[in-house]
Parts: C-alpha cells; sequence; structure tokens
C-alpha cells in the first residue's frame, strides 16, 4: 500500500471479521510505509494487513492468498501457538477482498524484539514446533525447491555479471575486488558439499514428507509479548519448503552472527527436534552461501544494494567465525 487506506475503508474491511473499530492507524514495516494497519477495539487490538503477492510464485494473488489460508488454518487446528491466529470474516474465510487486493485480521502482539539467549532457543523451539506440526500428508512439487533453485540461479547470475565488474559503478568494483574471490569460493564449496549422496537424498527424502516453512524470519518478524510468548509474524510467505532452508535463514536474519545466539537457536530446535549429521551438514551449508552480494550485484546502483555490501564488508570478520561455528557444529 503506497498510500494508506481511509478510515471509513478499514471499518468496511475490518466489521466482516465482526470488529467494530474505535480508532485506526497505519504501521510501517522496513520494506513498506502502510503495511499493516492497527485496529483499537473495546475488546483490544487487531491488525489488518494487506496480503502482497510473491512474485517468486507464477501463480495469481488470489491462489497465493488461498494457499496461505489453507496452511493457516492446517497450523490453528494443531495448536500451533507460535503465530497470531487469523480471524474468520463473515463468510467462514480468513481472509477477504476488498477492491481487487485480499486482506487478513489476526490479534496485535504487544512486545520487543529477540535480545538474550533465552529469547533464541524460543525461536528455535517455534521453528521445530512449526516444521513438526505442519508434516503434509502428499509429496510436494515445484515450489518446495524455490529457494535453493533461486540462490543457484543468483549465484550463476552474480558471476557473470561480476565477470563484467569493470563496467559496474566505483563502489562495486572495490567491493568484488576485495571480497568477489572469497564469495565464489565460499559458494563453490557449498554447492559441493549440497552434490554430496547423503545431503542429495535428505532433500529428496524432504519432498515425500514435506513441511510447511514460514521463508521470512527476520528480527521484525519475531516479537516476544508481554506475557514472554514468541510469535512469528507475517505469515505471507508460508509456504511447503525446506527445514533446512528456514532454518538456515533464521540464522543468518536473526542472530547477527553473535556465537551464543547461533548455538541457542540451534539448542532450542533440537530440544524437540534433533538433527543428524548430515541435516546439521546441509544447514552449515546453506548458512555459508553470501545470498546479500548475489542479490545486490543485480542492482547495484540501489542505495539498498549500497547498504548491502557496506554491512557485508563490516561483519566480513564476524560471518567467517560464524561459519567457523556452524561447521564446528556439524
Amino acid at each position: 500500500m503506497a498510500n494508506p487506506l481511509p478510515q471509513s475503508r478499514v471499518r468496511q474491511i475490518v466489521r466482516r471479521f465482526g470488529l467494530i473499530p474505535l480508532r485506526t492507524d497505519s504501521v510501517a514495516s522496513y520494506y513498506r510505509k502502510n503495511a499493516v494497519v492497527r485496529v483499537q477495539t473495546e475488546n483490544g487490538a487487531y491488525a489488518m494487513k494487506p496480503f502482497f503477492r510473491s512474485n517468486l510464485l507464477r501463480t495469481s494473488t488470489i491462489d497465493q492468498i488461498k494457499a496461505a489460508a489453507d496452511y493457516i488454518q492446517l497450523l490453528m487446528n494443531h495448536d500451533f501457538d507460535s503465530m497470531p491466529k487469523w480471524l474468520a470474516s463473515h463468510t467462514g474465510k480468513l481472509w477477504t477482498l476488498h477492491q481487487g487486493r485480499p486482506f487478513y485480521v489476526c490479534p496485535w502482539i504487544n512486545g520487543r524484539r529477540m535480545e538474550s539467549q533465552e529469547d533464541f532457543e524460543k525461536l528455535g523451539r517455534a521453528l521445530a514446533s512449526l516444521h513438526e506440526a505442519s508434516r503434509l500428508p502428499s509429496p510436494v512439487k515445484g515450489p518446495f525447491y524455490s529457494h535453493i533453485r533461486l540462490w543457484q540461479n543468483q549465484d550463476r547470475l552474480f558471476r557473470r555479471q561480476t565477470a563484467k565488474a569493470s563496467q559496474m559503478n566505483k563502489r562495486f568494483r572495490r567491493w568484488y575486488k576485495r571480497y568477489g574471490a572469497s564469495c565464489n569460493r565460499i559458494s563453490d564449496r557449498s554447492w559441493a558439499e549440497l552434490k554430496s549422496p547423503e545431503i542429495a537424498g535428505l532433500l529428496e527424502k524432504e519432498m515425500t514428507c514435506p513441511a510447511l516453512i514460514h521463508s521470512d524470519i527476520t528480527p521484525q518478524n519475531v516479537i516476544i509479548a508481554d506475557d514472554g510468548q514468541l510469535y512469528m509474524i507475517d505469515w505471507d510467505r508460508v509456504k511447503p519448503g525446506s527445514i533446512y532452508v528456514d532454518v538456515a535463514n533464521a540464522l543468518m536474519n536473526t542472530t547477527h552472527f553473535n556465537p551464543v545466539f547461533i548455538h541457542s537457536l540451534l539448542k532450542g530446535y533440537e530440544e524437540l527436534r534433533p538433527f543428524d549429521p548430515a541435516e546439521r551438514q546441509l544447514i552449515s551449508s546453506l548458512y555459508r552461501l553470501p545470498r546479500e552480494a548475489w542479490l545486490a550485484a543485480r542492482f547495484p546502483n540501489r542505495s539498498r544494494s549500497r547498504s548491502m555490501l557496506d554491512i557485508m564488508e563490516e561483519t566480513w570478520p564476524l560471518r567467517l567465525k560464524a561459519m567457523e561455528i556452524l561447521d564446528e557444529w556439524a
């Protein structure tokens, strides 16, 4: 939503979910100025969120919200408690359509960001609970491998683009001269490990017994509520996928390369679902991939790409140390 919805439209939408709003206000996210509307009622606060289509999938917005709502219903049926429950609309669906855009509503979670060893253990347990509670009854085709296939394509594009680094801006050329070869060596090692029979077998096995993954675990999408309960929010990208990708993403996006947080997240996860040696190696291999560099190379003149490169440069020693920690754990 580029502009905030008028309050009259907000009221019209939330009334379909049985809510009578007293006050509403738009709240920004990291990427969008008006990402969600906070709706205050006599019975508490709720989040009214527009559903945004994923460009990585070829299906329509309606098909994607239908699939997401089915997955959310499955999690609610399994009493998964680390997710705000979506409200049913007057039609019985977990979403409603307004002027061509789907919206859904869930309780507003007041709380704070993760900041302690205990918080990261909670995140690990929540992820393990998600992956164990959402095993699907049939094999998955197509979107299951989207993350790994996407990363392979991004790596190939990165190497093609950087082969012409002289044509890029000075900022990127300087960065690539210092870190490009290391990124490629790290990637080569990971891709070689992912081709090993043990790991290839794990990925093949997952397709016969898939689980749901959140797909977007970031610090902004994890809240420690006032009562201490951990909630993962923003479930627009929930889908069948690799639990190993979900764990590797969570480690990369949330722990800030802090060894204590890395071990805490893994400890919490393995309290509910221990990993065998091959699974540990798979997670370590996926964690190592320099995905920010690949994204930045696609649009080197964008400010966000420059920020990515700056962050990678500032954290490079910490990243290498974190890779060593994951290697030792594996």
